[in-house]
């Protein structure tokens, strides 16, 4: 371990002995890696005799209610306005907005620790731990683990082995490193129920998401000398097949397999929203484009939303950014 990060983590630990009450969450519509890794902060701190609260702004897509320890979690139930708690502590989440409507909690928390593995991510915390080479927050708290030469149980083990293997799409995506093999190897020796996680995230689909995938691929566009994949899924899609944006899972990963595809772009129409989800073969760095849009994310996989936004209007911007990334390769 890097004496920088060393350094990072003794903080850390100094903040968690001289204070008593947590505040612990991740990102909004949370994915198995903030999940995972609020879970198994929130429970090693409890195993430290702390006081936790447990925060997701969102509910998870099905597919993570095997998570143990889910119900432990405060889904948008925020602590009464006059709870007060002596840390904070943010994961996965590069700006301070990224895990809801939490201004009461930066307030009065005394300290603010903030644990993130984005490129993009920002030092709004008192104490910041980013690591852009980590390939995923679960990473960074199974080594913080091992620096307090704690053994993660087996439930923590699970949580954090769902996060490595959903930021790394089973160890296929470019942030699959030798330290994320190693940490996935320790999280198995510890008791990682993989066999559960293989069998729900990858060989379980309930069938409103299938259908809607069937309806994303009717309407995928090849754009740009088919270098540019677009799908658009309106209100109206989801309300013929009786589905939700929770359904949509992975849909943006599958033009990705088009030989001739960089970038893959999938539109949302939300209730008062548009999201937007981008993915990249690697030449094009979508976590920059997603910048421009005040969004974020990682090279090859990165998104934004816009309140309010008219999709149209959205998705001819997010084209003209990206076709003028694409036009620049050779």
């Amino acid at each position: 371990m890097k004496a920088q990060n060393k350094k990072a983590f003794a903080k850390i630990v100094s903040a968690i002995k001289n204070n008593n009450s947590f505040f612990v969450a991740g990102h909004q519509n949370p994915d198995g890696d903030s999940l995972g890794s609020t879970l198994a902060v929130a429970s090693l701190l409890k195993r430290m005799g702390k006081k936790v609260y447990a925060f997701s702004n969102d509910r998870p897509g099905n597919d993570l209610f095997f998570l143990p320890g889910l119900d432990t979690i405060n889904f948008g139930a925020l602590p009464p306005l006059k709870a007060e708690f002596d840390a904070m502590i943010l994961l996965e989440c590069s700006d301070k907005k990224r895990g809801g409507n939490l201004d009461s909690i930066f307030n009065s928390a005394k300290t603010v620790i903030n644990i993130d593995h984005h490129i993009t991510g920002e030092n709004y915390g008192d104490i910041n731990y980013i690591a852009p080479n980590a390939s995923s927050t679960a990473e960074i708290i199974t080594q913080f683990f091992e620096y307090l030469q704690i053994k993660p149980a087996k439930d923590e083990a699970t949580n954090l082995y769902t996060g490595l293997v959903t930021d790394t799409a089973r160890f296929l995506h470019s942030n699959t490193t030798a330290e994320a093999l190693r940490v996935a190897s320790v999280l198995v020796g510890c008791g990682a129920d993989i066999e559960t996680i293989n069998a729900i995230l990858y060989n379980t689909r309930p069938y409103k998401e299938l259908k809607l995938l069937g309806r994303a691929l009717e309407k995928l566009n090849l754009l740009h000398k088919n270098k540019i994949a677009e799908i658009t899924l309106t209100a109206a899609d989801f309300k013929l097949l009786k589905t939700n944006p929770q359904h949509t899972q992975g849909i943006v990963s599958q033009p990705i397999m088009i030989s001739s595809v960089e970038v893959s772009i999938l539109l949302r129409e939300e209730p008062g929203r548009i999201a937007v989800n981008l993915r990249s073969k690697g030449k094009i760095d979508v976590s920059k484009i997603a910048q421009k849009f005040n969004g974020g994310g990682h090279m090859r996989a990165a998104g934004f939303k816009q309140n309010g936004g008219k999709l149209d209007i959205i998705k001819k911007q997010i084209l003209s950014v990206v076709k003028a990334e694409v036009a620049k390769l050779k």
